[in-house]
């Protein structure tokens, strides 16, 4: 008799210690979904609600537009010709598809090839921080990193071996001469 009992009194542990782990790896999956627990949600911080087109509506109307508010400052601003910048932006929207304008997960319009290069190349002219692209750009600090980082990676790729290398005898004659 005893050796049932002791059985059984295992059995019941077995079945109490697989039932916590059951309930355990419920709550655990039911947190990581969100369906009971509010933890997860704490922890991540409220979204912007950033209006992506607005921005890039925004940007078009003050600088690229035919009677746009700032084209006469636009070469100080940008540190380079209209013609200039919009040849680079073209280049970049052409042969990568993180400089493409795409829908996001939510079936809204993400950010514009154009908000892109100028929140990258602004924060590059001007040597100002992530943080201060988020209301004219309305971007994210995060989202700006990203986009300087993929904007010199791609950069490097397209004009490197045309315009950042070392300057031939030519090179240097020409630039003597001019």
């Amino acid at each position: 008799m005893s050796s049932s009992s002791s059985s059984d009194s295992t059995a019941v542990e077995e079945t109490k210690f697989i039932g916590s782990v059951m309930a355990k790896t419920v709550a655990y999956y039911q947190n990581l979904l969100g369906e009971t627990s509010h933890a997860r949600s704490k922890l991540r911080k409220p979204r912007l609600h950033s209006m992506h087109e607005a921005g890039h509506d925004h940007l078009i109307e003050d600088y690229f537009v035919d009677d746009a508010i700032y084209a006469v400052k636009f070469r100080r601003r940008f540190r380079m010709r209209k013609e200039l910048f919009l040849r680079i932006v073209g280049d970049l929207e052409g042969r990568f598809p993180y400089f493409q304008w795409k829908m996001d997960a939510r079936r809204k319009k993400g950010f514009s090839h154009i908000q892109k290069c100028t929140a990258s190349i602004h924060q590059l002219a001007y040597d100002m921080g992530a943080d201060k692209c988020d209301k004219y750009f309305r971007m994210p600090e995060r989202t700006v990193r990203e986009c300087v980082y993929k904007f010199c990676k791609t950069i490097c790729l397209v004009y490197g071996q045309r315009y950042l290398r070392k300057p031939t005898i030519n090179d240097i004659h020409q630039l003597y001469t001019v």
